[in-house]
């Protein structure tokens, strides 16, 4: 199994403008992808990070190839099980009082299929606890950050994590 995590760069100057920046991190990181799966097109890979980038942008989308749904996945293609997720608005930082999913868990077509005894994708998921959200000013309801405008405020986070089920035969 073969794991890639990634911090892609931020937004700062706008999405726009900064997107040529987390096109070009994709880059990298997908022709590494691109050589272990032409040694072994079967190869069980998992990239993951904070993407600054949501599963419909270009970067997730065209570059590493990352579609919502595992049936049209090719080989040399990803599964990106936050697709539905974001489509319904559920995000893990929210930005502006709009709900972002930049924090993603990608999956090789290996391992959304079942044709060996190895681990395989189950599910994926958001961990958000009540303790973790700001409950009172400017971010109530978003992820309880620690800094705010340099105050320490004690949270955790800006960004909810995310994680992914592999199951595997007994």
């Amino acid at each position: 199994m073969h794991v890639f995590v990634n911090h892609w760069p931020s937004r700062s100057g706008g999405e726009a403008k900064s997107s040529p920046l987390r096109e070009m991190a994709a880059l990298v990181a997908k022709k590494k992808i691109d050589e272990i799966l032409k040694s072994n097109p079967d190869a069980k890979i998992i990239l993951m990070g904070d993407l600054n980038d949501d599963p419909v942008n270009k970067s997730v989308r065209k570059v590493i190839g990352a579609f919502g749904s595992k049936e049209n996945v090719s080989k040399f293609e990803f599964f990106n099980p936050w697709m539905t997720m974001y489509k319904n608005g559920i995000g893990t930082l929210a930005y502006n009082d709009s709900w972002n999913l930049f924090d993603q868990i990608i999956v090789s077509k290996a391992l959304v299929d079942n044709e060996d005894n190895g681990f395989q994708f189950y599910k994926a998921k958001i961990f958000k606890r009540s303790y973790m959200m700001s409950q009172e000013g400017r971010f109530k309801g978003y992820p309880k950050r620690t800094y705010s405008y340099g105050k320490y405020i004690g949270g955790y986070s800006d960004h909810l994590p995310t994680y992914i089920l592999l199951v595997r035969e007994k």
